[in-house]
């Protein structure tokens, strides 16, 4: 009788080990299984991207020199964006005068903007060189300048004078301002020459007239004068 009731408790201690060995089993399949469809493609993802930021010590050619893309030469505006176009992904490092002007990465298409860029009075000169992931660095670029000004443009009017009266129709208009300068008179453009003299002619209508000088210079900074002059 007493080994009857032992080998029954055996039993049930095989039974209840078969049954808690069944349940982690089942429990390692289902983890295996969710590891496999969840953090399996992560894992890949994440090599893969590790992969990719590894430096490549044989890669020993520089990128080519960033190239910018400024539309103007000259302007009236304390700051500016400068934008441009270097190797995907290449750290691209800016001079301003000479000076360190600030560094940024280029997109994946190559492209980058410095926003911002403060302006100092009278010719600004930028310059940048690209370095690569494996520290490789390019030529430096081409040189572009930029003038900020932010003073009105100076016209001198010869002839006529404001307020002059005169009995000839046809009136002749002279004076000088900046070669760079654009000007027009009552709308109509005035050719300046290589030393800004300018000279050209109206035709007066009876009464007063207005003769309205427009001088816009490369910065884009407008003056406007006004004279009168009377046909009697």
């Amino acid at each position: 009788m007493y080994r009857s009731r032992l080998q029954s408790l055996e039993e049930k201690r095989d039974t209840r080990n078969a049954t808690l060995i069944f349940i982690a089993t089942i429990g390692l399949v289902i983890g295996l299984g969710w590891f496999t469809f969840k953090g399996l493609p992560k894992l890949v993802v994440y090599l893969s991207n590790a992969q990719s930021k590894t430096v490549d010590k044989n890669d020993l050619i520089p990128p080519p020199p960033p190239t910018f893309s400024v539309a103007y030469s000259a302007t009236n505006s304390a700051t500016i964006d400068i934008p441009g176009l270097a190797e995907p992904d290449s750290m691209i490092y800016l001079t301003q005068n000479g000076d360190s002007a600030g560094k940024l990465k280029a997109s994946a298409d190559g492209t980058f903007v410095f926003l911002g860029i403060a302006l100092k009075s009278g010719s600004n000169s930028f310059q940048s060189i690209a370095s690569d992931a494996s520290e490789n660095q390019s030529k430096p670029s081409s040189t572009i300048n930029i003038t900020f000004s932010d003073k009105m443009p100076e016209i001198n009017i010869d002839y006529p004078t404001d307020n002059l009266k005169i009995s000839t129709k046809r009136l002749e208009i002279r004076g000088a301002t900046d070669q760079e300068n654009r000007l027009t008179i009552n709308d109509r453009w005035v050719m300046v020459d290589s030393q800004g003299k300018f000279l050209t002619t109206i035709n007066l209508n009876p009464g007063e007239n207005t003769l309205v000088f427009v001088v816009t210079d490369r910065a884009t900074n407008i003056l406007r004068k006004e004279l009168k002059v009377t046909l009697e």
